[in-house]
């Protein structure tokens, strides 16, 4: 464990208070330093793994036995689940990925009655963390290696570049911020070459400000969570402006894009690349967009090994074929994450394989944590991510809305009138989900003065509370 990879982490991930101290001293560190040896020596295995598909099935397999070992030797609850498959003589130099397949899938239910057996290290090498919960699911408690962020930042930058974002170019970034003096709407941290932004509300005057600011730095990269970069775009259409600098490329985090926000970020920002990946809080699986193939993920057999099962626990082989993404994760290793049902599903496009690199390509990804569904009356599903027309005129009125649904058939559009909107706009936009529905949905209207957002300020889509197993 490296003590600067460490102090990395622990800068990026501390209070506020920490971080305003500390600027002044991690600004001046070169950027090279910064990021250090241990994520330069990751971002050369990823990029040489994208060319060599040997290499990268080396490789591939080295983590995978590594991890066994690791669990098989350090976690008595692992211990357990690898003797009952593989035998006391377990030796995790014979096993191949296909013998994964033998050990159980684990569900967050398990793992988390198994409480501290799970860790394959002593407990203070590892940081506690746990998953926010929603869609009355409990939260998660785990636990993740302390000096993994380099590891981490390799990938995402691995993805990132493909844009052309690189660590020495700036970015306004557009997250969930609760700045301390409420006073304060912007912030500027040159350690991480980030302009923050405080979003949700985001006013009129306040894109304006934001502009202003983007302008003066010569930012050609915004970084967050699409519904704050839309609600941003949306407010540079009211006021009639756009950046003096083209914007290069969009970084989303955290929420999925949805095709509406896509087009209304570049029907205001121009043509502009977006580099979305899927990821999770628990480090299992990491997958990036392919670039001219919007909606297909691949993901990176160096981050970990990705599976897409039935309800049968069975391999879908099938393209098209929906499953559930079961992950194994190779990067934060303290507390194995082995055939871990992540409980998000997705549709078969590609199975792993020398021609593709040994990358699981997949499609129509629907976390379960942001689903992009609701539930008619009879039950069924019905897609709504493509619900809002890309023509920006159909938002006339409206500053902001979500749908919130804790009833089969019914769905309640939650909303925040811009200053010039009426009643009139709120029934135009219902009238036509209905009709977007086939009138297997009815749809209630709620004017707030707030949207609801989760920790970070992260904010759904959807706000689904139906157990969606159910339907």
């Amino acid at each position: 464990m490296k003590a600067l990879d460490i102090l990395r982490g622990l800068y990026v991930r501390s209070p506020r208070f920490v971080q305003n101290a500390a600027r002044p001293f991690v600004s001046l560190v070169p950027t090279k330093m910064k990021f250090g040896r241990n994520y330069a020596e990751w971002r050369q295995r990823i990029a040489r793994a994208a060319s060599d598909p040997t290499y990268c099935a080396e490789q591939h397999l080295a983590a995978l036995r590594a991890l066994l070992a690791k669990a098989h030797a350090g976690s008595p609850f692992y211990q357990a689940e690898i003797e009952r498959a593989f035998g006391t003589s377990f030796n995790p130099s014979n096993i191949m990925p296909v013998d994964l397949q033998r050990l159980p899938v684990l569900t967050k239910a398990r793992l988390r009655a198994a409480g501290d057996d799970v860790l394959a290290v002593p407990r203070r090498q590892v940081d506690s963390a746990e998953t926010s919960g929603s869609n009355s699911e409990p939260s998660f408690p785990f636990y993740l290696d302390k000096d993994r962020s380099p590891r981490e930042m390799a990938f995402v930058y691995d993805g990132w570049s493909r844009i052309g974002f690189d660590e020495n170019t700036p970015r306004a970034s557009f997250r969930g911020f609760a700045l301390h003096d409420t006073s304060q709407i912007m912030d500027w941290d040159p350690a991480l070459k980030e302009l923050k932004f405080a979003v949700f509300p985001l006013s009129a005057q306040d894109a304006s400000l934001y502009l202003d600011e983007i302008d003066r730095r010569e930012i050609r990269y915004f970084y967050g969570y699409p519904s704050a970069i839309e609600l941003f775009c949306r407010r540079l259409l009211q006021i009639g402006r756009r950046p003096k600098l083209p914007i290069l490329g969009i970084l989303p985090i955290s929420e999925p894009l949805h095709d509406h926000q896509r087009s209304l970020i570049r029907s205001v920002l121009g043509p502009v690349k977006i580099a979305p990946f899927y990821g999770l809080s628990e480090k299992v699986a990491f997958a990036v967009e392919i670039e001219e193939e919007g909606g297909i993920y691949e993901f990176n057999p160096l981050y970990g090994l990705t599976e897409l099962l039935d309800d049968d626990d069975l391999p879908v082989t099938e393209p098209g074929r929906e499953g559930r993404i079961v992950a194994t994760g190779f990067l934060s290793t303290g507390m194995p994450f082995i055939r871990y049902d992540t409980r998000d599903f997705a549709r078969l496009v590609q199975l792993p394989g020398p021609e593709n690199g040994y990358r699981l390509r997949i499609g129509g990804l629907a976390p379960r944590r942001k689903p992009g569904f609701l539930i008619t009356s009879e039950g069924n599903r019905i897609v709504a991510t493509d619900f809002s027309p890309e023509d920006t005129e159909f938002f006339k009125g409206i500053r902001e809305y979500q749908f919130y649904q804790d009833k089969p058939g019914i769905v309640v559009m939650r909303y925040i009138l811009d200053e010039n909107g009426s009643d009139a706009d709120v029934r135009r936009m219902t009238d036509y989900f209905v009709a977007k529905a086939r009138h297997t949905l009815s749809f209630e209207s709620e004017q707030v003065t707030q949207i609801a957002s989760g920790r970070g300020g992260k904010r759904a889509f959807i706000d689904q509370r139906l157990d969606l197993e159910l339907y």
